[in-house]
């Protein structure tokens, strides 16, 4: 599978929880990797109680009104053989009560190209990483 990374970020003005912030990142629709490698669909209810499930989560950390997103590996979406249509989505989660804080960034979904292999949030927000 062709592996995306997607740079670390910190946001300033952050309002909310100083502590337990993760971003969860959910695969709307099951695909295959380039590879063969098989990529579940994963469901945004619930998470803590057991109702949902989740691709990946990232701890974030939060200092002085800033919020800091770490590094993200996810596969690329747009080169799978099955469903070259998959996507993503990724929610700010309470990692302590299991609650979404918010949707994070200004997409509900985006998908991945297999290139450039590094890219931006803002670069994916803006609609460039799936093309």
């Amino acid at each position: 599978m062709a592996q995306v990374t997607i740079s670390p970020v910190t946001l300033s003005g952050w309002s909310g929880l100083s502590t337990g912030v993760a971003l969860y990142v959910f695969c709307n629709d099951a695909f295959t990797g380039s590879d063969g490698t098989p990529v579940p669909k994963t469901i945004r209810d619930n998470v803590k109680n057991g109702l949902g499930t989740f691709y990946q989560s990232f701890a974030c950390t939060v200092n002085n009104g800033q919020l800091a997103v770490p590094a993200v590996q996810l596969e690329s979406t747009t080169d799978s053989p099955d469903n070259p249509d998959a996507s993503y989505s990724a929610v700010l989660w309470d990692s302590t009560t299991g609650m979404a804080i918010q949707s994070f960034g200004t997409r509900q979904s985006f998908a991945l190209s297999p290139t450039p292999t590094t890219i931006t949030w803002a670069a994916i927000f803006s609609g460039q990483a799936d093309q």
